[in-house]
This record gives structure tokens, C-alpha cells and sequence, in this order.
């Protein structure tokens, strides 16, 4: 830097010292790295993905199945992918219902009926997430209203919920914490409706450890994924949303948070390891979200890691450990 002004080259100096001090000095986690089998319990694909790389990518990271369902709207219907994946793959694919993003206020009885005919069927071995509160994402779709919102006490959702009875078929709720005194109650209601019914509650709803100690000790029937819990803030288009969500699980060294690392021990039995791909952007990024996760599943005892891991998975789908096959299959 020779011919830099003598100011200039000040206030560079000046610069690079308060990033320093702003950055913590890393020193990682004592902890080596999870080193066993994981099942992605929760992932999707639109129809621009190429699935057959993706499921590669997945087995190359170690993962022994993934729950897979489509996203469909008016722009793409991943449908006859997943089905591509699930013929190509069997015994990796586990196939949930679609995940339809034109539903306001209610769930359409078209909807309803076409989700309880794939369970009878057994197309369908879960219920892949309804977005009952979605807030919008800045690199997504924006709506007038600023959110996809279904109102989880009406009858479409009644209907869903009775006609799987007996089933065993889980259903993802997913709803965001960013109204939690608008949202809280209501799933309250329909969770303690229906005791008998599992529901996934996608990414916690990226609520803080407070809020997700509170649903989980309140209902015995709600599981829930930690995918985008690794990261800080989900980019939601409404900054004052994205104030109300928790903070990540880990600190900007990788480190659990105390709080967090008390919650995944408390409900080790119904937490799971999801990466919630979606988009070809992060399904492009498989391999590194498998790498954090297993990062912090070796900070954790390794019982507690292996239930988060892939056991719970096992358990909540029915299928044989270490894998996406149905454990019926076996008998």
C-alpha cells in the first residue's frame, strides 16, 4: 500500500481493528463431529431441481433416508418428481403429501380429499407441512397481506385431522412465532384436540428455546424439526417479523447455546435432524448443512445425538433405523 494516502491508509487500519474486535476469536468446539447415520426428516423439491444429483449428494453426506414431499403452486408442481425419487430410490424415499401454497384461511375440501385418498392408498406416509402462518420471505413471493395464513381451528382442518385418525400418519403444522399471542392459543386448541393425532412443528417455528419449551412440555404430541435453526434470522420480507423469531440454536463459533442444548436433551425423544431442502439454492447446499448439524450433534451426549439424529425418524415414520423403509416390509 505505498501510495496510499496517509488518511486514508488510517482510517483502514481504523476499520479492520473494529472488525477484529467485533469478531470472536473461534477456537470451535472440544467435541469431534456426529459421525453416524442421519435421516432428513423433513425436505421438498420443486420441478426445477435435479433430484437424481440431489439424492446423490444426500447418500455421499451419509444419510440413510429423507422424508420428501412437492411444492406446488401456480408456477411449479414438484409432484412427478418426488415420485421419480421415490421409484428411483426405494427404501430412501419416504413420500409425504404436497405442500399446496394457494390455501387461505381454510384448507380446501379438495385438499382434504386428496391428501385422505394418497393415505389410503398408501401414497402417502405423512402429511407434508401446511402453512398455516408463513410470513413472507424477502426472496420469495410477497402477498398483500404480508403472510399465508390458515386458521388451524376451522373445519377443513377438523376434517383432515378426523379422517386420519387410527392412521399414523404425522401432519407438519408449520406456523412462525412472530404473533405469538395471535398464533399460540389456537394451535394450543388444536394440538389438545386431538391427543391421539402426532404433529411436526417444521424448524420449531423459529421460535426462541423459552417458546419451544412451552408447546413441547404442553403437548406430548408435538414433534418438531431443528432445520434453519443453525442460522440467525430467516429473512423474512417484514423486518418487525423477523425481530419476533428466535435466535439461533448455535453462536456465531458453532457453539450450542446453553438454553437451546437444555431443550435438545429435555425432548431428545421427539426432536429431529431435518435440513428442510427445498429450492434448488438449498438443496445446492446440502452438503454444508449436513456438516453444521453434525457439528452440533457432537456436542451433545451421543445418545441424545443418535435419537436426534435418525432414531426419532425411525420411530415418528415407522421405518427401520438407518433407513427409509417401512419396518411392516420386514415382517
Amino acid at each position: 500500500m505505498p501510495n496510499m494516502p496517509r488518511r486514508a491508509l488510517l482510517t483502514l487500519l481504523l476499520w479492520t481493528s473494529a472488525v477484529c474486535a467485533q469478531t470472536p476469536a473461534c477456537v470451535g468446539s472440544a467435541a469431534p463431529p456426529y459421525q453416524g447415520p442421519l435421516f432428513d426428516a423433513m425436505a421438498q423439491t420443486d420441478q426445477w431441481l435435479d433430484i437424481d444429483s440431489a439424492v446423490a449428494t444426500a447418500k455421499r453426506n451419509g444419510v440413510t433416508g429423507i422424508a420428501l414431499f412437492a411444492r406446488v403452486h401456480k408456477k411449479q408442481d414438484g409432484r412427478s418428481l418426488v415420485n421419480h425419487a421415490a421409484e428411483k430410490n426405494p427404501g430412501f424415499i419416504l413420500v409425504g403429501a404436497p405442500k399446496l401454497f394457494d390455501m387461505r384461511g381454510d384448507l380446501d375440501n379438495s385438499y382434504v380429499s386428496d391428501v385422505l385418498k394418497g393415505v389410503d392408498a398408501h401414497r402417502y406416509a405423512f402429511v407434508g407441512e401446511i402453512l398455516y402462518t408463513h410470513g413472507d420471505k424477502s426472496g420469495g413471493e410477497v402477498t398483500a397481506s404480508g403472510e399465508r395464513y390458515i386458521d388451524p381451528t376451522r373445519a377443513g382442518t377438523s376434517k383432515l385431522i378426523s379422517g386420519l385418525q387410527g392412521k399414523s400418519v404425522p401432519v407438519m403444522t408449520h406456523w412462525e412465532v412472530y404473533d405469538w399471542e395471535r398464533d399460540r392459543p389456537l394451535f394450543d386448541k388444536l394440538y389438545s384436540t386431538y391427543p391421539d393425532q402426532v404433529f411436526v412443528w417444521p424448524h420449531l417455528g423459529f421460535a426462541d428455546a423459552q417458546q419451544a419449551t412451552a408447546m413441547l412440555s404442553a403437548h406430548p404430541n408435538v414433534w418438531a424439526t431443528l432445520s434453519k435453526k443453525e442460522k440467525a434470522g430467516e429473512n423474512l420480507a417484514d423486518s418487525d417479523k423477523e425481530d419476533d423469531i428466535g435466535p439461533p440454536v448455535i453462536d456465531a463459533c458453532g457453539v450450542l447455546q446453553p438454553d437451546w442444548k437444555a431443550v435438545m436433551i429435555r425432548f431428545q425423544d421427539r426432536l429431529l435432524f431435518a435440513t428442510d431442502a427445498h429450492k434448488a439454492g438449498r438443496w445446492s447446499r446440502y452438503a454444508d448443512i449436513v456438516t453444521r448439524w453434525r457439528a452440533i450433534l457432537g456436542q451433545l451426549p451421543p445418545d441424545v445425538a443418535e435419537e436426534i439424529a435418525y432414531r426419532n425418524a425411525a420411530k415418528l415414520y415407522g421405518v427401520t433405523p438407518g433407513s427409509a423403509t417401512p419396518a411392516q416390509a420386514l415382517h
